[in-house]
């Protein structure tokens, strides 16, 4: 018998610092349910990440000398780090930069794009 399927995600932290506690708060929280399912014999996938785009990144690259991507990869990496030393049990760490999430997010415009009525077959 198949294990039944069950999705975790938790809002993904903006890459303009360090998280905080609420971030933490969150991402404990949803492994704690995680791993409860997975116990209970769910067929979990637990997904997390990081926002990595915004004025607000622009800005803090820019003060800090460097590009908007170099910055976030350093906020992406450190976040990513703070979960792993916690030992969080996510399946995927999902970054808004990702190449496969910007080709998701793409299909998703041009659909929005060729339908402006709102009207969108699948």
């Amino acid at each position: 018998m198949a294990k039944k399927p069950y999705y975790i995600t938790t809002a993904i932290a903006y890459a303009s610092g360090k998280p905080h506690i609420g971030n933490t708060y969150e991402i404990v929280l949803a492994d704690a349910i995680a791993r409860y399912k997975r116990f209970i014999g769910y067929d979990v996938r637990f997904q997390t990440g990081t926002d990595e785009h915004g004025q607000k990144i622009e800005t803090k690259a820019f003060e800090s000398l460097s590009t908007p991507k170099e910055f976030v990869d350093e906020k992406a990496g450190e976040i990513r780090r703070i979960w792993d030393l916690m030992n969080t049990s996510y399946d995927r760490f999902i970054r808004t930069t990702d190449a496969d999430h910007e080709l998701q997010v793409q299909k998703i415009f041009k659909k929005l794009y060729d339908h402006p009525s709102g009207h969108l077959a699948s």
